[in-house]
């Protein structure tokens, strides 16, 4: 069975937390890129069923859903107005990050087995 290609569009600490979750993800690929321009650039050649956002990458993700790519977003605060604001901007969901790793582990897992079907 292939790995099934996931999106990560944030930069830094962030990038790495939401690597790190996927990479205990069975049978995931992470697909890296600092923002959605980049994003885009990479599925020339990659393919992806998912991608994650962090409040650094909330731009215009709406480009992604013409290509059948659910965004999930996952910031370190959530008060309402930002919620508005990534909704706004096409994401699917978005969460606050849990300051607890394995929290955050599990929340990333949770996303993953939603969003994409095992073929």
């Amino acid at each position: 069975m292939q790995p099934i290609g996931v999106l990560v569009i944030e930069e830094g600490a962030e990038a790495a937390l939401m690597c790190a979750a996927l990479l205990k993800t069975p049978n995931v690929r992470v697909v890296g890129a600092p923002d959605v321009r980049a994003a885009l650039e990479r599925l020339k050649t990659e393919r992806a069923a998912l991608a994650f956002v962090g409040a650094g990458a909330l731009a215009d993700v709406k480009q992604l859903h013409s290509r059948g790519i659910p965004v999930v977003a996952v910031v370190p605060e959530l008060p309402p107005a930002a919620r508005e604001r990534a909704l706004a901007a096409g994401v699917q969901e978005v969460y606050e990050r849990p300051a607890d790793w394995r929290a955050y582990s599990e929340l990333i897992d949770s996303v993953v087995s939603r969003f994409i079907t095992p073929s």
